[in-house]
């Protein structure tokens, strides 16, 4: 009987000619990009387990993977909600049943700031908050409250000299938070971002001054409790270590995304399981595969895969397994190290500089990499499959911004 291949029109959808229990490379149209269950799994009660062990919350940090899929997992573990770069995508997480949203940014779009304000009135249990740190961004979001007879929540801003955003004054803090009262938004707290510090000792003096900001603004704060927010992947130990002996009415909520799935380069590095390896250990779970097309001379190898198909921001992507033959049931070769290397990305090339007991690549072999930084991944790909340790596809998850 033959068979009659499907079309495929988004990029990473499975042939809908595919059987529903298959491995991955059948019917393949690589390069896909792949989650491993088992490592999500693993990331998941790891993270969720840590949190908890030292009294925080957690709202994961949906701009790393953008699949609501994916988000859904970490609530149903226990996350408090989720955290988003914009107003567009905190709307992809509203429409998705996440009422608990930070806005992990200024807004000053009055169309978005309106929304925003507007949420309380759609669900009075919605709990939607955004950063501020000027005061044309508080004068914007009272302007938008007062568009839609809303309810705007902020919390200040505190940044570093020299970092991303954030006021860089515990006086301009004070001073910032006094203008949010005064002009009638509702201040819940502070946050900052902690992830691009050198180490974590910055991390931990760096969170030090929040903390003593979140107790000078706490009188402007009109709720039970106050909030304090932090957010990287690489020195959340320090944040733990910082808030240590907070004042018994402040929530602390943990953002850091890319624990999900983790990675093989930039946070397998710097993660705090390594320094504390008592409190768990994360696994990777993302690969990209991809066939070789071509072996022009000795030591080099071409695989299809390239800038517009994984990540190469934070360092270039690693070989984890060689497939001969590029074919579905075949044993993984792994090269030792130093054998397979990316020495370089073109569009939709990967260069392999293959060393002395390297595999004997030949075109049509599948070569499966491992990422250095897992957020400037996921965005190039609209499904993206999730498959078991013996390969087979469990789901296809969609990403939505």
């Amino acid at each position: 009987m033959t068979t009659t291949p499907g079309t495929v029109t988004t990029k990473g959808a499975p042939d809908p000619a595919a059987p529903t229990d298959r491995h991955v490379l059948d019917h393949a149209h690589l390069p896909v990009m792949t989650l491993r269950e088992s490592a999500l799994a693993n990331n998941t009660r790891v993270m969720q387990a840590y949190v908890e062990r030292h009294g925080l919350s957690f709202a994961p940090h949906m701009k790393t993977h953008m699949a609501p899929a994916l988000a859904a997992r970490q609530v149903a573990a226990g996350a408090w909600g989720v955290t988003v770069a914009s107003v567009q995508q905190a709307m992809v997480a509203w429409e998705h049943g996440f009422h608990r949203i930070l806005v992990a940014n200024e807004v000053l779009d009055p169309a978005g700031l309106a929304w925003l304000a507007s949420r309380r009135a759609e669900d009075p249990a919605a709990d939607v908050l955004c950063w501020v740190d000027s005061p044309a961004g508080v004068d914007a979001g009272r302007a938008a409250q007062d568009a839609v007879d809303g309810e705007l929540h902020v919390v200040v801003e505190v940044g570093f000299p020299g970092g991303r955003t954030g006021v860089r004054t515990a006086g301009q803090a004070r001073d910032l938070a006094q203008h949010v009262h005064e002009v009638g938004l509702t201040l819940r707290g502070v946050a900052g971002y902690e992830g691009g510090l050198p180490d974590v000792d910055a991390a931990r003096a760096y969170v030090d001054g929040v903390l003593e900001v979140a107790a000078a603004v706490r009188p402007l704060v009109d709720a039970p409790r106050a909030l304090l927010s932090m957010g990287g992947s690489a020195w959340f130990d320090g944040v733990v270590d910082a808030v240590a002996d907070r004042p018994d009415d402040l929530d602390v909520v943990l953002r850091s995304g890319a624990s999900l799935t983790h990675d093989d380069g930039f946070y397998a590095e710097r993660t705090p399981f390594h320094r504390h390896p008592d409190e768990g250990s994360l696994l990777p779970a993302i690969e990209v595969w991809g066939r070789v097309t071509s072996c022009p001379e000795p030591g080099l190898a071409l695989v299809a895969v390239g800038k517009r198909d994984i990540s190469f921001d934070e360092g270039l992507p690693v070989v984890r397994s060689v497939r001969p033959g590029g074919a579905a049931g075949v044993r993984p070769v792994t090269p030792t190290p130093g054998a397979v290397t990316v020495t370089r990305l073109d569009d939709q090339h990967c260069y392999l500089a293959l060393a002395d007991g390297a595999p004997g690549l030949t075109p049509g072999d599948v070569v499966v990499f491992g990422v250095s930084h897992p957020c400037t991944v996921f965005d190039k790909w609209r499904r993206v499959v999730v498959i078991d340790d013996d390969e087979t596809v469990l789901e296809t998850i969609e990403t939505w911004f």
